[in-house]
């Protein structure tokens, strides 16, 4: 499969030599705060650090871009939904019916898109700079049943590939004179209906194998397992746990101390 529809990306930035079990305690406290933040400037503050750990560990702009095409769709549609179905107090700014638009269900839905945003990214940063194996290690480390662990780690590897069988399948077709911009929309969604039926038997194809592999290699065998290259937790690990702790605890006091940030002005 092409490298284009991998997650991780190999590098040697100090966010793919830190350990998975530091990054997995950042990312857990950064999407709690963000999940108990609803002020703009806090959320919007949150994305941003997010992009820059990406610009540090040197992934590439067209995997942002790429990254934003496939979210802005989700974005689009929360920002539009949120201040219809949920406008809040407030003069209204438009009536059309039962639907009202006021200038707090705006603001609500702005923020509730930079959260899923962040929280988007937030996975992504920790995906893009972990290698699966290591990270499905640092889970069994933590106490999480290897079967499990494996599980997680196989959907982060499969699922782009799942993707990628689609792509696949539809240029192969576009190549044989299938044609998508014709006729309205549920036309179109009939269009993809070949699609989808050869993209499944394909990934079912495709699980078939990977049992046969997995059986191949002793999975489920009741032994210890070992492994090559073991984790070590370092000064440099303890360092990003440590500045991970304080941050949540100095924006848990901003939050609950001081009462700011549970309202999205």
């Amino acid at each position: 499969m092409s490298q284009r529809f991998d997650v991780y990306l190999p590098g040697d930035s100090w966010l793919h030599r830190l350990d998975p079990r530091a990054k997995l305690w950042a990312v857990l406290l950064a999407g709690l705060a963000g999940l108990l933040f609803r002020h703009l400037a806090v959320l919007a503050a949150l994305l941003l650090v997010v992009h820059l750990g990406l610009i540090a560990a040197r992934i590439p702009a067209g995997r942002i871009r790429w990254l934003w095409a496939r979210l802005v769709p989700l974005l689009l549609l929360i920002l539009v939904l949120q201040p219809l179905f949920a406008p809040g107090p407030g003069p209204d700014l438009l009536r059309l019916g039962p639907l009202r638009l006021t200038v707090a269900g705006i603001l609500e839905g702005v923020s509730f898109a930079l959260r899923a945003g962040a929280l988007t990214f937030l996975a992504a940063l920790l995906l893009l700079t972990t290698d699966p194996s290591r990270l499905v290690q640092a889970m069994v480390k933590l106490g999480v049943p290897y079967a499990w662990g494996l599980t997680v780690g196989l959907s982060i590897r499969y699922l782009p590939t799942t993707y990628g069988l689609l792509v696949t399948v539809r240029e192969a077709q576009q190549a044989r004179g299938w044609v998508l911009e014709r006729g309205n929309l549920f036309r179109r969604a009939q269009a993809y209906v070949p699609i989808l039926v050869a993209t499944i038997i394909a990934a079912l194809r495709l699980s078939d194998n990977l049992g046969l592999a997995l059986a191949a290699r002793g999975l489920g065998y009741p032994a210890q397992r070992t492994t090559m290259v073991d984790l070590t937790f370092g000064a440099r690990d303890w360092a990003a746990v440590i500045l991970a702790g304080l941050a949540f605890a100095g924006l848990m006091a901003v939050r609950y101390g001081l009462g700011f940030g549970g309202r999205p002005w």
